[in-house]
């Protein structure tokens, strides 16, 4: 029976959202508990309403949903990068100004992640507040843009170097 090492074997860092046993895991999970509370505080405030009311009844769906949209974006991001050419590849794990393409693909996944935020945050997290659709709409797309996986778009071969 063979063992199998790996040495030198590099992920991109937007792959280690995905790992719960690393430190950058709960960095990112403590982190976004303070962002997601600070934009949904902003929401309140735009919209002229209760912030803890609001937080109590949403603030673990806007939470999962965050975490599942950049999960499916990234997964996306994986699986296309397997899909397509080396250059391409290496741009979208390490790299996405490498390579033009690369760039355009990371940048869709991003815009779709956070497009998945703003979906998922108006249907379904926003559901049990008293508001009106246009403050939903309001406060689900401030969530989209402040929130959206922009480490997908970070060059992590820096880390590596």
């Amino acid at each position: 029976m063979h063992k199998y090492r790996l040495y030198n074997v590099l992920f991109p860092l937007w792959f280690f959202l995905f790992i719960p046993s690393t430190g950058f895991f709960i960095l990112t999970f403590i982190g976004n508990i303070i962002i997601d509370t600070l934009v949904l505080f902003l929401g309140c405030r735009l919209n002229h309403q209760d912030f803890k009311s609001a937080w109590k009844k949403c603030f673990l769906w806007i939470f999962g949903f965050g975490y599942l949209s950049d999960f499916i974006g990234g997964a996306l991001l994986m699986f296309i990068s397997f899909s397509v050419g080396s250059s391409v590849a290496y741009a979208i794990q390490f790299n996405p100004y490498a390579h033009l393409l690369g760039f355009l693909i990371t940048a869709a996944i991003t815009v779709l992640s956070g497009g998945l935020i703003y979906l998922f945050n108006l249907k379904i997290s926003f559901r049990r507040l008293p508001w009106t659709l246009s403050e939903k709409r309001k406060a689900a797309l401030l969530l989209a843009i402040l929130t959206a996986p922009y480490l997908f778009l970070f060059p992590s071969i820096i880390l590596y170097r």
